[in-house]
């Protein structure tokens, strides 16, 4: 009898943690947008994709950054506990340009706050930080999740 409840008990907990790493599974998304160079009125624009997904090995990611003088392509480890995720680097994609990551950085958190009934991710920059210039702020809402679209 208490082998049956020990393997029930480890059966529900291992059940728990995978469903807690299944829900960031997902694409999420962040844009920069610095306006317009002064010399030629050219358009400084940066998008960010962090895409999470399963594997036998757990949670992995990729983030990629690309636009205005800007080609990111990091290979990630993901370890996601409750309501944080922590991406490390791991290497990089066929289209990054620069390589400035050791392996093991910790390059960004994401927590997930509710406030007002609402959702939200919080982000904690490491290592990696937004592409313009200005000191980016943590602690606050960057990447966002887009609903899913139903279709018939």
């Amino acid at each position: 009898m208490k082998r049956a409840v020990l393997w029930v008990t480890l059966t529900l907990v291992f059940a728990a943690v995978s469903l807690g790493q299944n829900e960031w599974a997902g694409t999420y998304t962040f844009d920069e947008n610095g306006g317009k160079t002064a010399g030629g009125g050219t358009v400084i624009f940066v998008t960010h994709e962090l895409s999470v997904f399963e594997t036998d090995d757990g949670l992995r990611a990729t983030l990629k950054s690309n636009g205005y003088q800007t080609s990111t392509d990091l290979n990630c480890k993901v370890k996601a506990a409750g309501r944080k995720m922590e991406l490390f680097f791991d290497s990089y994609g066929e289209d990054n340009v620069h390589e400035t990551y050791s392996a093991g950085d910790l390059l960004l958190t994401l927590e997930k706050r509710t406030a007002k009934g609402k959702t939200e991710l919080l982000t904690w920059w490491g290592k990696f930080t937004p592409a313009l210039p200005e000191k980016p702020k943590t602690g606050r809402v960057f990447f966002t999740k887009p609903a899913k679209i139903e279709t018939n």
